[in-house]
């Protein structure tokens, strides 16, 4: 790529324009469609053409039914849309079962062609609320922590980030309103930062887990990758059926906010804390109330048990790849199996106790804010060579909290940068509805080229 340069940072150019319909937000797509100013045809058709032209350098996704979500589109056109997502479409991450089309784990040398014969409830829940599929998403490497063949849409040479590294690139270049991805760590947050869209993670087993690739039991979590809080809230109240999941409640400044400075602030890069910062401001300019929270000593190894729960559960959940395929198996993931099996089941019981003791202090310091907010990653995205670190997401995973980014700002190589808010334990509804309060401040960059 031929780079600008502001300062000593490339900056990378602009990429192609998308088409004003592909750019539309789910909840922007179903108004279209309701006035009568949009079919589903138009809509489906946009998001093919814009991966038609860019997924051969971006790489998100790795099966497109292009014919059958047409015809789908076609049939709604021609009878009517009676289902709250009619005509929406939608792309799913490649470890997500799908009888109508193949779904290799993101390990296609292993899994070649793996076709399922059952949908994931997941997908059955979808398709059920109108959702248009309209194919599966890039996964990294083996599903975990290595790069993959997907790119940042913004910059090529740059990561996605993992496993849900495709779908966070195919929502933040206008290729679909609306993915599906999982989190163990944070693969739902890391890629939407990275990529500049909006990632929701739920409370845990907030939507059934089955039918997908697991990683860990304790940890594995469905969400959607979006380009809006209210996106993600329709999301919530169509697979949940909760009324609490209300786009329609008017929004308040007056939030109590809680920032929690972790040990890895010293990580960060210091351009983007000093745009983390001036969030902050904003957000006191607007009538928030921000306070610094000291979080107790027994949240200091919780990045360790963490560790210790995700190697244990993965060396158990891979066992037969490692076993019958380790040719096919990249070095990192094989030494990463090998320590896993190193842990005992006493190991595993310590870190899950202490996950335990963690999640009853939270309580402790977080009661009396709303939220507590912290930079999404540690700046913006690296290398294709790297996925980056989710040091500031994954506590949040383990923790079972609901935690959401938001595209906010863009850093000094002008690469996505998110704002991340996190809530209580299944009081997931409003922690969407003061998301939607600090995005309704701070502005959204989704839109961005």
């Amino acid at each position: 790529m031929n780079d600008m340069t502001v300062g000593t940072r490339p900056v990378a150019p602009r990429r192609p324009a998308a088409s004003a319909t592909a750019m539309l937000t789910v909840a922007e797509g179903l108004r279209a469609l309701d006035q009568g100013s949009l079919t589903c045809e138009a809509w489906v058709r946009a998001c093919l053409e814009r991966i038609e032209e860019r997924n051969s350098g971006v790489r998100a996704w790795v099966h497109v039914g292009a014919e059958a979500a047409i015809e789908r589109a076609r049939l709604l056109d021609r009878n009517g849309r009676s289902k709250p997502f009619d005509g929406v479409p939608l792309g799913l991450k490649d470890t997500i079962d799908t009888a109508d089309m193949p779904t290799e784990l993101g390990d296609p040398e292993i899994f070649p062609g793996r076709q399922p014969k059952l949908d994931a409830p997941v997908v059955t829940m979808a398709r059920n609320l109108g959702f248009n599929v309209l194919g599966k998403n890039t996964v990294s490497r083996h599903a975990i922590m290595l790069p993959g063949p997907a790119r940042n849409p913004h910059d090529l040479t740059r990561t996605p980030a993992a496993s849900s590294a495709g779908s966070g690139a195919a929502v933040a270049d206008f290729m679909t309103p609306l993915s599906i991805g999982t989190q163990t760590a944070g693969s739902i947050l890391r890629p939407s930062a990275f990529c500049g869209a909006v990632g929701f993670k739920p409370t845990l087993d907030a939507i059934p887990y089955v039918g997908i690739r697991t990683y860990s039991r304790p940890l594995d979590v469905i969400g959607p990758i979006c380009r809006s809080v209210e996106d993600a809230t329709l999301f919530m109240k169509g697979f949940t059926g909760d009324p609490r999941f209300d786009t329609t409640a008017t929004l308040r400044r007056d939030l109590r906010v809680g920032v929690w400075r972790t040990k890895d602030f010293d990580q960060a890069d210091p351009a983007a804390l000093a745009i983390f910062e001036g969030h902050l401001r904003k957000l006191e300019a607007a009538g928030a109330t921000v306070r610094t929270l000291a979080m107790p000593a027994v949240f200091d190894g919780i990045g360790e048990a963490q560790d210790v729960i995700m190697a244990y559960d993965l060396a158990r959940e891979y066992a037969d790849i490692k076993r019958n395929h380790a040719e096919k198996c990249d070095r990192e993931l094989i030494e990463y199996l090998e320590l896993g099996e190193s842990y005992t089941a006493a190991d595993y019981a310590q870190a899950l106790d202490a996950a335990d003791r963690c999640r009853r202090a939270y309580y402790d310091v977080a009661g009396d804010v709303d939220v507590i907010v912290m930079p999404s990653t540690l700046g913006e995205a690296p290398e294709a060579t790297s996925t980056g670190s989710s040091a500031f997401i994954r506590i949040w995973s383990l923790l079972h909290n609901p935690s959401i980014t938001l595209p906010a700002a863009r850093g000094p190589s002008g690469l996505p940068l998110g704002f991340q808010v996190v809530g209580c334990v299944k009081e997931d509804a409003r922690l969407l509805y003061d998301a939607r309060c600090i995005e309704s401040i701070l502005g959204s960059t989704a839109h961005m080229a």
